[in-house]
């Protein structure tokens, strides 16, 4: 009897797991399709594109040659596409699209496997079917995004990993956990945040001691601290380019508000929100998860949380739903699957109509954002490009053919030539050793316009040390406050012999020209152009906290008075 029943349940638990793995492998294959259907590149995934070419070119990575500055948020993606397009040395474009997704998709099955694992360990016996991983299908910024060419990809995978690591998680495994973990913020920096809560968790999980926490925190912090003395040393200041253009020590919560909102409203995502929390309620009322048992699952949710304040406080992002992507997939990671019980039955089939309905009256490859100033990216550049599936940097060279034919007939001519904003043309200044400088709104696209010696002068900041550090010139547009003055582009590139300029004055000109070869401007511009040299390492390295914190008036003329007494 006793041997028969055994069989019994052996036979019924070999039964749910083959069901729920037919659950994870169904929808891993309609997250493939959806990612695949929507597969592009975005402008600012064409940055990291121009980047690696750099690398690759032994440039260093940077977006041009001549300067050294971090454009890229992300240090791992960066890196983790150049090795693969050095390996396969294939289009880094093309790269970039695929590699990341894979990692998307990869993200959510390792998400899937570590909250099956955790059930299991836990005592369901029975089948696990998808609960949270519908949100995954339902909300198509997690389709556009997984290929965009940013490092999203990269932050699913990361933050699954990190999850599957914690869930299995035993005593002797705790360093390999740390060392992984502490990657966060070479991930992408605003993931610190879900660094600092994984570890926290780990090491109440783990209770290690005293001296074992001393080394473990010196795993976690190695590589991120190595990386950010490399960072203050070789491009002067402690962080990336696009954190001080868009302000992200500085607070904007209305307009992080605003963004939460643009996100949430198409989706209808008080929806899953509002299931989630009911089931966990009555779960917990119910006592079928013991409170002792929450530590783990409660990880995700609080990292999801601080980490959504945070994109709150910095107000948000330009992007239409990316920067609370990560966010929710923490958010739902504990319930990605749920047993198919009496007290989760209801609760799932209510997501899969959610996710059902939201996901076939959306994908229509139309913009949904809502609340200005953030954009549907992907619906932006079809509809600019022409083109369903925007993987390649040709297709945004074509599509901004009216403005290329001018920059394109003077590398053609050798002409030497600067490129305003708007499209006026000027001498370069014999100092430039460079074929030809063209102003960049679009810096991706204009970067796969030119050759890797010309110069794309980034007028919104993310690649240029100058401008990054400007007052904003269009304050309350998240992620492009600071559009370059045409006056500091001329002054920096332009023949001094010239006497006119389209859009500025001679006298803003001049200004500028003079605020750039005074006290903390002219350091700037040395700590980045300046060949690399262990002295001028050096002097990085101990100026970086001072050129961080530096602001430029974005009025030449007030910048002169200010740093050229």
């Amino acid at each position: 009897m006793y041997d028969s029943a055994a069989v019994q349940l052996v036979l019924v638990k070999g039964r749910a797991r083959r069901w729920t793995i037919i659950g994870i492998a169904a929808v891993l294959v309609l997250y493939a399709w959806d990612v695949w259907q929507r597969r592009w590149i975005s402008d600012d995934g064409l940055i990291v594109v121009r980047t690696v070419r750099q690398i690759l070119a032994g440039n260093g990575p940077n977006v041009n040659a001549f300067e050294r500055a971090e454009a890229d948020t992300s240090v791992l993606w960066t890196w983790l596409v150049a090795a693969a397009a050095w390996i396969t040395r294939a289009n880094v474009a093309h790269v970039a699209v695929l590699l990341g997704g894979v990692l998307s998709i990869a993200g959510l099955g390792i998400a899937m496997d570590a909250t099956r694992r955790l059930l299991v360990a836990r005592g369901s016996d029975c089948v696990l079917v998808p609960a949270g991983a519908l949100v995954v299908l339902g909300v198509y910024p997690f389709w556009d995004y997984a290929t965009s060419g940013l490092e999203t990809g990269l932050c699913f995978a990361w933050v699954a990993t990190i999850w599957w690591l914690l869930v299995t998680l035993r005593p002797g495994r705790e360093l390999a956990y740390s060392i992984v973990v502490g990657l966060g913020p070479l991930v992408r920096p605003d993931l610190a945040i879900t660094s600092a809560v994984f570890l926290g968790t780990g090491w109440w999980i783990v209770r290690p001691t005293r001296r074992r926490t001393l080394i473990l925190a010196a795993a976690a912090t190695a590589l991120p601290i190595a990386y950010e003395i490399f960072r203050a040393g070789y491009y002067g200041t402690l962080v990336p380019l696009p954190a001080l253009a868009k302000s992200a020590g500085g607070s904007a919560w209305s307009r992080g508000f605003g963004y939460l909102l643009d996100f949430v409203r198409p989706y209808m995502l008080w929806i899953p929100a509002t299931v989630i929390a009911v089931l966990a309620t009555t779960l917990l009322v119910r006592r079928t998860v013991r409170r002792a048992e929450l530590v783990v699952p409660l990880a995700p949710v609080l990292a999801a949380l601080l980490s959504t304040l945070f994109v709150l406080r910095v107000g948000g992002d330009f992007m239409h739903g990316r920067m609370l992507l990560v966010p929710t997939l923490l958010a739902v990671m504990p319930v990605v699957l749920l047993p198919l019980r009496n007290a989760t039955q209801l609760a799932i089939g209510a997501l899969a109509a959610w996710a059902l309905t939201i996901g076939i009256r959306l994908n229509d490859h139309k913009s949904h954002a809502n609340v200005p100033p953030a954009e549907d990216e992907r619906a932006g550049y079809v509809s600019w490009t022409r083109h369903l599936h925007p993987i390649d940097g040709r297709v945004f060279v074509s599509a901004a053919r009216e403005w290329t034919i001018a920059p394109l007939a003077a590398l053609a001519h050798h002409d030497h030539l600067l490129f305003a904003m708007d499209g006026a043309s000027a001498r370069l200044a014999p100092s430039v050793h460079a074929p030809l400088v063209i102003a960049a709104g679009r810096l991706g696209t204009t970067g796969e316009l030119v050759p890797l010696d010309a110069i794309t002068a980034d007028t919104l900041g993310l690649a240029n040390p100058l401008g990054a550090r400007m007052t904003a010139t269009l304050p309350g547009f998240t992620g492009h406050e600071k559009p370059l003055p045409a006056a500091w582009l001329y002054g920096d590139f332009a023949d001094p012999a010239l006497d006119s300029f389209s859009g500025t004055t001679p006298e803003a000109v001049r200004a500028a020209r003079h605020a750039l070869s005074c006290g903390e401007i002219a350091e700037l511009l040395a700590s980045v152009r300046e060949p690399m040299s262990f002295g001028r390492f050096w002097d990085n390295l101990v100026g970086s906290v001072r050129r961080t914190r530096l602001v430029i008036p974005a009025d030449p003329i007030e910048a002169e008075k200010r740093f050229c007494r």
